[in-house]
């Protein structure tokens, strides 16, 4: 049983690349390995005890599989989030969406090297990755993020406008 207000824990299929990404911005642990046959990728859910994700109709049975019937990227994750009890709101941006390590806040000088200049000029907080160490600033991306998951909540079908989740800022 999760913590209450914590987010569930995933693992997402080589099919739902594009929705493990923003389940991550919305602070969703996902594990994702596109090297996993499906069979690989249950049994490795189910040793970290994860509910898999899918689009594989032949895994859609399993108590501890949650089939994914949408089609583009915004329903599945409307369909998700309606799902499975967690608000996304509380934990947006608390994980990397590439490869889903937790963010923390770094000491701004630490990362003077490692961004832009015109970044580390503009900017006052930097997070970094505990895993693959990418940094994040609070640049455009956050605010077209929530724009993105009002349209996703209100069932808006244009969304946000944010092409790819997964960039910088």
């Amino acid at each position: 049983m999760r913590k209450l207000g914590a987010s569930p824990r995933f693992a997402a299929d080589r099919t739902l690349g594009r929705l493990a990404r923003w389940l991550r911005l919305l602070g969703a642990d996902v594990f994702g390995d596109p090297s996993l046959n499906a069979a690989q990728l249950l049994y490795r859910a189910r040793a970290e005890q994860r509910i898999l994700l899918t689009r594989d109709k032949r895994l859609r049975t399993a108590s501890d599989v949650y089939y994914v019937a949408g089609n583009d990227f915004r329903s599945q994750l409307r369909e998700v989030i309606a799902r499975f009890d967690f608000d996304p709101r509380a934990t947006m941006l608390t994980r990397c969406s590439r490869c889903n390590g937790a963010l923390r806040i770094t000491d701004r000088d630490a990362v003077r090297m490692r961004v832009p200049p015109f970044v580390y000029a503009s900017q006052d907080t930097f997070a970094a990755c505990e895993r693959c160490g990418h940094i994040y600033w609070n640049a455009t991306h956050p605010g077209r993020i929530q724009r993105e998951l009002d349209a996703v909540l209100s069932g808006d079908r244009r969304g946000g406008g944010l092409a790819d989740p997964s960039a910088e800022g």
